[in-house]
C-alpha cells in the first residue's frame, strides 16, 4: 500500500512541475514582446528586436528591406505609405503561433494576424500571417527576417 502511495505521489509531483520553456517558446516570447512594443508605438524596441542585416518583406513598395538599417527604412516607408493612402491607427493583432520550431540558435515562427487600421475614416482589416526567422544573439532572440502576408483589406 505504501509503495502504491509513493508511486502516486511521485507521478503527481511529476505532472505538477511546470516544464521549462524550450527554444521555440523563448523565440516566440521574443516575437510577442516585439509585436506588443510595436503596437504600443515603441520604435526603438522595434529596431532593437532585429538582428544585423535583417530582411523584411511586406505588402507595400519597395516590398523588401535588407541590411543594417532595414527596420529604420521600413518604418520610414510604412509612414510614407500610410500618409499617401490616408491610413491611421494601425495595429497588428496576433494569435498563438500555428508553427514554432527551433534548432540551436535558429527558430521559425508563423503567427496568424489581423492588421486593423482606419482609412478615410473607415475601419478596415486584413487577415493574414507573419512568418519570423529568429536568430540567437548571445542570450537574446533577434528577428533575422519577417514576412507579412495577407488578403486585401476589407
Amino acid at each position: 500500500m505504501i509503495r502504491h502511495a509513493m508511486i502516486f505521489l511521485a507521478a503527481t509531483v511529476a505532472f505538477c512541475v511546470p516544464a521549462s520553456a524550450g527554444p521555440a517558446d523563448d523565440a516566440t516570447a521574443a516575437v510577442v514582446t516585439w509585436m506588443d512594443k510595436f503596437n504600443a508605438g515603441d520604435m526603438n524596441a522595434f529596431n532593437a528586436g532585429h538582428a544585423q542585416n535583417a530582411v523584411i518583406v511586406d505588402e507595400f513598395a519597395p516590398y523588401m528591406w535588407t541590411g543594417a538599417d532595414a527596420p529604420k527604412r521600413w518604418i520610414e516607408d510604412y509612414g510614407k505609405d500610410a500618409a499617401a493612402n490616408g491610413i491611421s491607427n494601425g495595429h497588428m493583432d496576433y494569435a498563438t503561433p500555428i508553427r514554432a520550431d527551433a534548432s540551436g540558435t535558429a527558430a521559425y515562427i508563423v503567427m496568424p494576424t489581423i492588421y486593423r487600421f482606419q482609412q478615410g475614416g473607415k475601419k478596415k482589416s486584413a487577415a493574414g500571417s507573419m512568418t519570423f526567422v529568429m536568430t540567437k544573439a548571445g542570450n537574446d532572440w533577434k528577428i533575422a527576417s519577417w514576412t507579412y502576408s495577407a488578403t486585401a483589406p476589407k
